[in-house]
């Protein structure tokens, strides 16, 4: 009597072991963001909490990851490609040349005051390598700085130098904002008003600006899982 149980081909074998793995590597992943999430600034975790948490041996952690640190820095990556995604959700009717260029630091540093442990992943990627494989977050910030520039808002020479300074100083601010632990809205305001003055903007054209941007911001708030009102 001929076999009649389906076969199973290599193809299917290897698909199959490849979600295996990948499903794996989201439970290492989503059970880290658990316990930074949970731990104290002052007490970071460990290895050891993270393979406690998703349940698996330290082999198997390192068959996925080769350092906590490797782990972070994914996390980090995930997380700044939600921001984008946020970005162009929130702020697509958005038009005006300077708002734009506020906006990326405006909804950074509003999420880093809302939820400051987040800021411990975000402030490990590199930004360097990260921006020069050609990600949407590249694409953004550079057309962003091109189109005010074009518009006459801004004057840079160097895109690199002016993105260097723009990302820089987005990143130290939400630092601030993750130790102080305080939403300080005058601080963020303050802040995006020196980048937009970094970049060559008037103080007017700037006050301009961030209050475009935080009116689009507020409207859409219904769209931002972490928003937590005053």
């Amino acid at each position: 009597m001929p076999d009649t149980k389906p076969q199973v081909t290599d193809d299917a074998r290897q698909r199959s072991a490849q979600r295996r793995r990948e499903k794996m590597r989201q439970r290492l992943l989503f059970a880290a963001l658990d316990v930074f999430l949970m731990s104290e600034i002052t007490r970071p975790p460990v290895i050891d909490d993270v393979i406690r948490k998703a349940g698996v041996s330290r082999g198997t952690f390192y068959k996925y990851f080769t350092s906590l640190e490797e782990v972070l820095r994914e996390l980090g990556q995930t997380m700044a490609e939600d921001m984008i995604k946020t970005y162009e959700r929130v702020f697509i009717k958005l038009t005006d040349p300077a708002a734009r260029l506020a906006a990326g630091p405006l909804l950074s540093l509003t999420h880093a005051a809302m939820q400051p442990r987040r800021v411990e992943f975000t402030i490990r990627v590199d930004y360097i390598d990260y921006l020069s494989r050609g990600t949407r977050a590249r694409e953004i910030i550079t057309d962003s700085l091109d189109d005010a520039r074009q518009a006459g808002l801004v004057h840079f020479t160097s895109l690199t130098a002016i993105t260097d300074m723009v990302i820089g100083s987005t990143l130290e601010g939400g630092r601030r904002l993750m130790h102080t632990k305080n939403f300080d809205e005058s601080y963020i305001d303050e802040l995006v008003r020196l980048i937009l003055l970094g970049c060559g903007l008037t103080a007017e054209s700037s006050h301009s600006a961030i209050t475009l941007a935080r009116q689009e911001l507020e409207v859409n708030t219904h769209q931002l899982h972490w928003w937590q009102p005053n």
